[in-house]
């Protein structure tokens, strides 16, 4: 967890506490007044003036709108505190994709559904040749840059059911649902197209042509029954990619 996520998060929780205690202000002063317009109203045989009356409901009035409009506050705070928790959870923090965790979890959950349906899923895992280069040449901001730009082109190339994720260094795992091998084949050339096509340049003007990217694909239940299979069979896929001169895709 990061110490600003975290900051963050004490920030919601501090504005949360505060929200709640003016609401409940707010609510057990619009209650005192409530009883008492019903206590001058019913209890005291005085009549009670035009004015007062008004005055009595519109301030019982604007209490009220007050408590509505601090508990939307509050659930908006409560739903936001919520996300912020998802984000530290599931997000990779550097890229904006999902982490390892959630691709563990999504990725389990997606093959009952598929074993429940009899549809395939696939992986690709990818590898980015050359990055080690970048970090040791450029520095690791521009190996922070290239994983960033290569995310951003990640994610704008799946499709809305598909999920892709940082596993770590300069590793990605996607995941196709109700897609077979070939499909995810045709996916990963595709995808390496585009990540080929990247104008990826070091701080002082260079490009850097030397990056390449390594694909490997599996497909459940064609290669694999389980996660972890599924995975490893994408992995190895991957390093004979890189085995047969890297910047490629291998089933």
């Amino acid at each position: 967890m990061s110490r600003k996520f975290a900051f963050r998060l004490q920030e919601l929780h501090a504005l949360h506490a505060n929200l709640r205690g003016v609401f409940i202000l707010m609510l057990l002063l619009t209650v005192a007044l409530l009883a008492y317009m019903g206590v001058r109203l019913w209890a005291i045989p005085d009549p009670v003036r035009p004015a007062e009356l008004a005055s009595l409901l519109s301030f019982a009035a604007a209490c009220l709108v007050l408590c509505v409009g601090q508990l939307q506050c509050l659930r908006r705070m409560r739903r936001d505190t919520r996300e912020k928790i998802e984000q530290m959870t599931f997000a990779d923090e550097l890229t904006g994709l999902h982490n390892y965790r959630y691709l563990e979890q999504r990725l389990g959950e997606e093959l009952q559904r598929a074993t429940r349906h009899g549809y395939p899923v696939s992986v690709i895992y990818l590898d980015c040749d050359g990055f080690k280069l970048v970090n040791d040449t450029y520095g690791h901001e521009a190996g922070n840059t290239v994983l960033r730009r290569v995310s951003q082109t990640l994610r704008a190339s799946m499709r809305a059911e598909d999920f892709i994720g940082r596993l770590g260094g300069d590793e990605f795992l996607a995941v196709l649902p109700q897609t077979d091998s070939s499909g995810a084949l045709i996916a990963a050339e595709r995808l390496r197209t585009r990540l080929r096509a990247l104008d990826l340049t070091a701080p002082g003007g260079e490009r850097m042509d030397f990056v390449g990217f390594s694909m490997g694909v599996a497909s459940f239940p064609a290669h694999a029954a389980r996660r972890e299979e599924l995975v490893r069979a994408a992995d190895a896929a991957m390093y004979r990619a890189k085995k047969a001169g890297g910047d490629r895709v291998c089933l």
